[in-house]
């Protein structure tokens, strides 16, 4: 899909993006913007309904994203609050932010991250990286014409086992090499190959996302 597509399935999926943004994000910045829709509709999917906002509070007149990682609680950046009817726990999607490991210490970038609300509010007020035990799901999104290479593969292996196997998944528009499938096969995490707006594996994405969420929901 062309900048130009991404830009038109981002903004008629979620909204207006900020002309300065649109402007000047490149094709992998759209890229992640168009993996946070995948999730925004996972959560609608799971009965959630979904607030782009700046401050938590008020809708966003025009989408800013981040382009480069940044701290969760630093920058006026647009996110996904996501509420339940029923339910006291509420979600956030954040793009770019940074996820502390549980025995590292060591702070990650997720592409895209589906966090607690109680766990992104921490972070907020006390300035510090949110824990993985707030991620819900996060994805590692590669723009890449050609296959992620092997070395990539090993790569989100090692930091899905940094942030919890089953949370993360690997994804990007190309199509997946065999050995980077004999890689992934059996792990806790999934590649996601193929991944663009309106394509069925971005339904299957999405699916993943849902149940990722509804199991959260369940839990006390």
């Amino acid at each position: 899909m062309s900048r130009n597509g991404l830009v038109q399935a981002i903004e008629q999926a979620i909204g207006a993006l900020q002309p300065v943004y649109r402007n000047n994000a490149d094709e992998s910045d759209l890229y992640e913007a168009s993996l946070l829709v995948v999730c925004v509709e996972a959560a609608r999917a799971a009965g959630g309904s979904v607030l782009l906002t700046q401050d938590g509070t008020n809708p966003a007149t025009a989408l800013r994203f981040r382009r480069s990682p940044g701290n969760l609680w630093s920058g006026d950046f647009t996110y996904a609050m996501v509420r339940f009817p029923g339910l006291r726990k509420q979600l956030e999607i954040h793009l770019g932010v940074y996820v502390a490991a549980p025995t590292s210490k060591v702070a990650h970038e997720c592409d895209v991250a589906v966090l607690d609300q109680q766990e992104a509010e921490r972070s907020r007020r006390a300035m510090v990286h949110p824990r993985s035990r707030g991620l819900v799901a996060a994805i590692e999104a590669k723009c890449y014409s050609i296959s992620p290479s092997l070395g990539v593969g090993r790569g989100f292996l090692g930091l899905a086992q940094e942030l919890g196997g089953k949370k993360l998944s690997l994804v990007f528009p190309s199509q997946r090499s065999d050995t980077l499938g004999a890689l992934i096969a059996k792990k806790d995490s999934e590649a996601y190959p193929q991944v663009f707006p309106g394509t069925t594996a971005a339904a299957r994405l999405r699916s993943r996302l849902d149940q990722a969420i509804r199991n959260w929901m369940d839990q006390l």
